[in-house]
């Protein structure tokens, strides 16, 4: 190799250096592409929610059969199915690799919008180290464990995460105009709310980043009145995008059922086939006020506190110790009439947007997974804070060395999968018994876990499917009532799915025969009765991986 060609290979690594306008142009596009390489990597998605509902609802939809189903996903049936839409359409008509990886390409455009959130927030960085910075901070972000275990998954919190982190972009790109009172600035921020209030839109979750969206608006650094206005204009915009993504299911479950949110709030919006219930899933909140307190330290030694999956991570323990330390160091600095630096107006908005959002979320949920849409930004956040408290060049290294550690907690085994099975040329596929008569046919769920949802999606649509046993709050008798009307209404043959069990290759005979008692008991306690005997096993699909169920005759005894 002559000296020349030495020369220019060197000169080719040094463009490649992180630390210019090109390099993060070309990583806005490369990294994206390599999340859907890694959803790739972890197989066909499988998780209980889209083994529940994720499926069903876009195939509910899209087939009308609200009006003739019951609950087959239990209360979930009634989310919006909005979001699912896409994912059906393309699992049901594209190979199943192709989806996974779309998916994961849209998950990864996370990155590209954190990376333009890091490097407009740190605009007081050296030009030296700006683009490189940003780089790596928004990196960080993409590698904490919500977001990386939900990778290429339905679940949506890595989907709508975008709209939340595009929303709190446009406000910041905005943030110097920001007490101006013109047409540009009002019609920005109506902008801004609209992107976040459609995200909450798809995904009612996500209502909690619009309000900490809107929170933070009233910590700028303007006159009270015009944050006052920021913060009410930004709301109307939230209100707007809510209204386009999720008023037409709002509408549709006040008309049906004169609850704009059923089957929750059922307390405020009475239905007979419901019993009065709030939010029905109250069981992660702190139990106490001392637990609020040191709650990120809790969850981050144990993530069953917060959630099903195991997610090992220290980012938000280290968050939160920054900020409090942060605080504390303020007012001492203070108290000795000592100049303490000041975080820039747009990194006192993001500290506010995380702020704000974890504690309504911690009010409201409590479950981990629906922390996406800030945890994004904790690396961000804690990068700043230990910039206040030390010396710039101190806090560089503190800095690095806190978030390699964090990251490398998650990427050691920190972020679990949610569910995936090995790769197959559909994503979803069934074995279906004879259907002579689909039109009048109605069939009943006895589980609500294992979920058998999805599986409703791969029958004839004008099949009728009821679940007796979900997470429905169920207003008993006048739920049980509407079944057999159902049942009665078609006049067709009656069957029961249930769970099936397939263990190395056989059927798992003593499984699937304690099954059929448990159902033909649960049935029993709805005035049906389960022919044991008429029990056939089936196989459905996901990718490569085999969930079996049971097809049973069942009569009524009214």
């Amino acid at each position: 190799m002559n000296t020349t060609t030495v020369h220019n290979r060197i000169h080719w690594l040094r463009g490649l250096s992180i630390n210019s306008p090109r390099a993060v142009m070309h990583a806005c596009w490369i990294v994206p592409i390599i999340f859907g390489l890694y959803s790739l990597s972890k197989g066909a998605d499988s998780n209980w929610d889209l083994r529940n509902y994720h499926l069903y609802n876009a195939f509910a939809f899209v087939h009308g059969k609200l009006s003739t189903d019951l609950a087959p996903a239990g209360m979930q049936s009634y989310f919006n199915p909005l979001l699912d839409v896409p994912f059906y359409f393309m699992a049901m008509h594209l190979p199943a690799m192709v989806v996974g990886f779309v998916m994961g390409v849209v998950h990864g455009l996370n990155f590209p919008l954190l990376l333009a959130i890091c490097r407009v927030t740190l605009s007081n960085v050296p030009e030296a180290t700006r683009y490189r910075t940003a780089f790596w901070l928004a990196l960080a972000g993409c590698v904490t464990a919500n977001f990386l275990s939900a990778i290429g998954n339905t679940m949506g919190d890595n989907t709508t995460s975008l709209a939340s982190l595009g929303a709190l972009l446009i406000v910041l790109h905005l943030w110097p105009r920001l007490g101006q009172f013109r047409v540009p600035v009002i019609a920005t921020l109506l902008l801004a709310g609209f992107v976040s209030g459609a995200g909450a839109g798809l995904k009612l979750t996500t209502a909690v980043f619009s309000v900490a969206l809107c929170g933070g608006l009233l910590f700028a650094p303007v006159s009270i009145p015009a944050r006052l206005r920021a913060a009410f204009v930004f709301g109307v915009g939230v209100l707007a995008g809510l209204a386009t993504t999720g008023g037409f299911w709002f509408a549709e479950l006040w008309h049906r059922y004169g609850n704009p949110l059923y089957p929750q709030f059922s307390s405020v919006f009475p239905s007979a086939l419901t019993s009065p219930v709030s939010v029905v899933d109250t069981g992660w909140l702190p139990k106490s006020f001392l637990e609020a307190i040191v709650f990120p330290f809790i969850f981050s030694l144990n993530p069953y506190r917060v959630g099903q999956a195991r997610l090992h991570q220290a980012i938000w323990a280290v968050a939160y110790a920054c900020f409090w330390c942060w605080a504390l160091t303020v007012v001492v600095r203070k108290a000795k009439g000592v100049a303490a630096p000041q975080l820039p107006g747009r990194g006192r908005y993001v500290v506010a947007y995380v702020a704000i959002g974890y504690l309504v979320w911690m009010k409201l949920f409590s479950i981990q997974r629906y922390l996406v849409g800030i945890e994004l930004c904790l690396p961000l956040v804690v990068h700043m804070l230990i910039g206040q408290m030390l010396t710039y060049r101190r806090a560089i290294g503190v800095s690095r060395t806190v978030l390699v550690i964090c990251s490398l907690i998650v990427l050691i085994g920190g972020a679990r999968s949610w569910g995936h099975d090995a790769w197959s040329k559909k994503t979803f596929s069934i074995d279906l018994p004879p259907l002579p008569t689909p039109e009048s046919t109605t069939v009943l769920l006895t589980s609500g876990d294992p979920p058998l949802g999805w599986m409703v999606a791969l029958f004839p649509e004008n099949v009728a499917f009821a679940a007796v046993v979900s997470a429905f709050p169920q207003a008993r008798p006048a739920y049980d009532n509407k079944v057999h009307a159902m049942a009665r209404a078609r006049g067709g043959p009656l069957y029961a799915l249930i769970p099936g069990y397939w263990t190395h290759g056989e059927y798992d005979q003593p499984k699937n025969s304690a099954q059929v008692v448990d159902s033909q008991a649960v049935l029993a306690s709805y005035d049906f009765v389960l022919d044991a005997g008429s029990c056939t096993l089936y196989k459905a699909h996901i990718g490569g991986g085999t969930y079996p169920y049971q097809w049973c005759r069942v009569t009524s005894m009214r």
